[in-house]
């Protein structure tokens, strides 16, 4: 596929916009993307300013983070919590938000619905099981038992691929 801007190099950059309720998609050479790449910055925007306009500017009892300090305000101006603390103290501020954003406030993985359930003692047996069998292969390996070590590496396989 050649390049919509130039129509002479292959088209290695894909981009695809959502404007005025349709979609665009651009196919581009890397020269022209690079070219492109400059004009495609939004003046004036930021991460912060967006994240800022999802409160309100209510302001009067500002609540501080006991770790580092960070206050609600200073939250709300920049979009950055100082450390891991400041999730639980500005909590009741950052739910709203998140589910605003993200129409949920609890992460549910790229498969929503989709659960998996570890049983740990059984993962840790396999894995100290499959290091016996590494161990053992690698005894009849130096001992020149390649029997006994091709049947041990197709045990090792099958631990493998139940454990995926």
């Amino acid at each position: 596929m050649l390049c919509d801007e130039c129509l002479k190099n292959n088209a290695t950059v894909h981009m695809t916009t959502f404007v005025n309720g349709q979609i665009k998609t651009v196919h581009l050479c890397g020269q022209c993307a690079a070219k492109r790449k400059q004009t495609a910055i939004i003046p004036g925007f930021s991460f912060n300013d967006f994240m800022s306009a999802f409160y309100d500017t209510d302001d009067s009892a500002d609540v501080v983070c006991d770790i580092c300090g960070t206050t609600l305000l200073e939250f709300k101006k920049t979009g950055r919590l100082g450390c891991a603390n400041c999730y639980r103290v500005f909590e009741t501020s950052i739910l709203p938000v998140l589910k605003g954003i993200h129409m949920n406030n609890k992460h549910t993985g790229k498969r929503p619905g989709e659960r998996l359930d570890i049983d740990i003692e059984k993962a840790e047996e396999s894995i100290n099981k499959k290091e016996e069998l590494k161990k053992a292969m690698r005894m009849a390996i130096s001992t020149e038992n390649f029997e006994e070590a091709a049947r041990l590496r197709d045990e090792i396989a099958i631990l493998e691929k139940e454990g995926d």
